[in-house]
């Protein structure tokens, strides 16, 4: 499998503003407008740097549930791929069983249990490069 990079970090809280404020004056970032993913109710912004801070908008959301059982923190590491109908694949035939599939408009995301990735959940993205982290509020 080819990758090309970590192409960003994904970081589970409890409070969206707070981490945000949290991160940016500690690491001197700024952070985009929300982004809203309705159908995985959750609500997550991203830096240049490659962390995406994320929040559930709703208890019984997946986010919501791993803040409960596992606490705030390191959830998930997205590397980009080229190619990741192939690339997902190659990880499914090694025995990582995929969770779920996200489209935002260009952008392809495939993430992987975290019980078959020592705890941390796997997550290949696939774009072409004019697209930007930083982007405006977007419902998806």
């Amino acid at each position: 499998m080819k990758v090309e990079r970590i192409d960003h970090i994904h970081i589970y809280v409890r409070d969206l503003d707070k981490a945000v404020k949290f991160f940016s004056e500690i690491l001197g970032t700024k952070f985009s407008q929300p982004i809203i993913v309705e159908n995985q109710k959750l609500r997550s912004m991203l830096d240049p740097l490659g962390l995406e801070l994320i929040e559930s908008t709703s208890p019984e959301g997946p986010v919501a549930k791993a803040v409960e059982l596992r606490g705030e923190g390191l959830a998930a590491i997205s590397f980009k791929v080229p190619d990741i109908e192939e690339a997902a694949a190659e990880l499914q035939s090694k025995g990582l069983r995929p969770v779920s599939r996200v489209e935002i408009g260009k952008v392809k995301e495939v993430q992987f249990h975290p019980k078959d990735a020592h705890g941390v959940m796997i997550e290949l993205c696939e774009y072409e490069e004019e697209h930007s982290i930083v982007e405006p509020t977007r419902k998806v």
